[in-house]
């Protein structure tokens, strides 16, 4: 086994251990029925939940350590288990809660400053600065366009990605938008052709498709 073997080994392991450290305590942290229809989020908090989640976050983390550089890992590490957490809330719920969203921002932001310093320079700084209003504004101007009829929470939510995916590269960027909209469009498809009109849960099509994108130009490379 080789020494990348073992550090991605332990990258997943620790991953999988802060998910399962935090998922359950973040969403009993979160403000209960802010809004009439509002889930109650502390219901999730169920071992079946929480597995899920560590789960899903230990696949995410081997993703961005096999196809990303190291410097990167801070902000991919944000998404593998802040990330995945809000897009399974949005899968069992529809809703992305604001103030989860607002902690994976700053979360985003610290990650962002420290993968500049481990390498990334200014260079990083600025694409993934550029990157998420990239993303926010693109998936803005859909729910303009929609006049409501594409989630706001959509919108929080697309700064994240486009931060994470930029700091490599606009290529990725692009890709991550792409396969983002083409797996929401897939599913979208899937409810109508099983009779299942109305509105869906887009945020774990948003977040597949950015690491769909990063696995697709690894292996293109």
């Amino acid at each position: 086994m080789t020494p990348g073997q073992v550090l991605i080994i332990v990258a997943v392991l620790v991953t999988a251990l802060v998910s399962s450290a935090v998922v359950g305590p973040l969403l009993r942290w979160l403000p209960q029925r802010l809004e009439p229809d509002e889930p109650v989020y502390h219901e999730l908090a169920r071992p079946d939940f929480v597995l899920a989640c560590v789960l899903c976050s230990a696949v995410a983390a081997a993703l961005s350590w096999t196809t990303l550089p190291p410097a990167l890992q801070p902000l991919w590490s944000v998404l593998s288990v802040a990330g995945v957490l809000l897009a399974a809330v949005d899968a069992a719920t529809t809703w992305l809660p604001l103030r989860l969203v607002q902690v994976t921002w700053v979360a985003m932001a610290v990650a962002t400053l420290t993968g500049a310093t481990l390498g990334g320079g200014w260079g990083l700084l600025l694409r993934a600065a550029g990157g998420a209003a990239v993303a926010g504004g693109l998936y803005l101007v859909v729910w303009l366009v929609s006049r409501g009829g594409f989630g706001f929470g959509d919108v929080r939510f697309a700064p994240l990605l486009g931060a994470a995916a930029a700091a490599h590269s606009w290529g990725l960027l692009a890709g991550a938008l792409l396969a983002g909209s083409l797996l929401g469009a897939v599913h979208g498809l899937l409810r109508l052709l099983r009779r299942r009109p109305g509105g869906f849960p887009y945020a774990p099509a948003m977040l597949g498709g950015t690491y769909l994108a990063a696995l697709v130009q690894w292996v293109a490379r």
